[in-house]
């Protein structure tokens, strides 16, 4: 408590990371998972949080992205016919939908090339993130000037930020400036425009890719690993499956989608989300 609570603002930074600083990220641009904690961090946070949140996201509100997506994903298990299946790279896709529509205002075909090469990206980050060489150079970082290693220990990085590159540089391109902003990357945009000439501020370009980074990264496997446990735990205890599929036939039925506002009169399923996510 005296750490977390009466001390927080000496407890809530993050230590340095010299492979990022190595691999090209500014002082001002770290986006939100590894700036360090400070006006910049609270900055980006409150603008990811309340735009996440209050922003309806174009044309359709987080809701609608959420349940379409569902639609899409089990229409992609039905196609498997009742094969046994491993749901793990549909799920990821699922997500990244999700995450895409509000950064970008549009979803991908689950076959789509360029969409398919953005999750296996994010795969090997993570990969190159929990690594043992990471971590030593991270730890030692004079090791980081030995001639190509960064290149060599890190090359899932900078794909994959050429991949976000590509698409910021065209959502620039296809916005109209007489309508609002679409999803998050117009409304950064927006924030950057009215940061011009203002060196500390922490809304610039660098800044966007690497917010839009951090939302797909972090927003993909937190949430498809929670789902992946969650169908894991419904095949172990089918009991509970029962019930959970009873009270959504009674509150929800077959013929509607589901609706946040569904949650109050679904005490158990929600109870079962819960537990879910403790146990995970």
């Amino acid at each position: 408590r005296e750490a977390l609570v009466h001390r927080g603002e000496d407890t809530s930074d993050r230590p340095r990371f010299p492979v990022y600083e190595h691999l090209g990220f500014r002082p001002h641009a770290k986006g939100v998972i590894f700036a360090r904690y400070g006006r910049e961090w609270q900055e980006q946070r409150r603008f990811s949080v309340s735009t996440l949140r209050n922003f309806g996201m174009g044309k359709k509100s987080l809701e609608q992205w959420v349940t379409e997506e569902a639609s899409c994903l089990c229409a992609a298990f039905a196609d498997q016919a009742g094969r046994p299946f491993s749901p793990n790279a549909l799920l990821n896709k699922a997500v990244s939908n999700v995450i895409a529509s509000l950064t970008f205002g549009r979803r991908f075909d689950y076959n789509d090339p360029r969409f398919l090469k953005i999750l296996d990206l994010t795969e090997d980050i993570l990969k190159e993130d929990s690594g043992f060489v990471s971590q030593v150079l991270n730890s030692i970082p004079m090791f980081l000037h030995i001639p190509g290693l960064v290149a060599k220990v890190f090359p899932g990085q900078r794909a994959f930020m050429a991949q976000l590159d590509e698409l910021v540089a065209e959502h620039r391109v296809n916005r109209d400036l007489t309508q609002p902003p679409r999803d998050l990357t117009d409304a950064f945009q927006d924030e950057v425009q009215k940061a011009k000439g203002n060196p500390e501020s922490s809304f610039n370009d660098d800044n966007l890719r690497l917010v839009v980074a951090d939302l797909f990264s972090a927003g993909m496997v937190t949430s498809s690993t929670t789902l992946a446990w969650a169908l894991l735990l419904m095949i172990l205890h089918p009991d509970v499956q029962r019930r959970v599929q009873q009270e959504i036939d009674e509150v929800i039925g077959q013929a509607r989608r589901p609706e946040m506002g569904d949650q109050a009169r679904m005490p158990f399923t929600m109870a079962v989300v819960h537990e879910v996510q403790r146990f995970g």
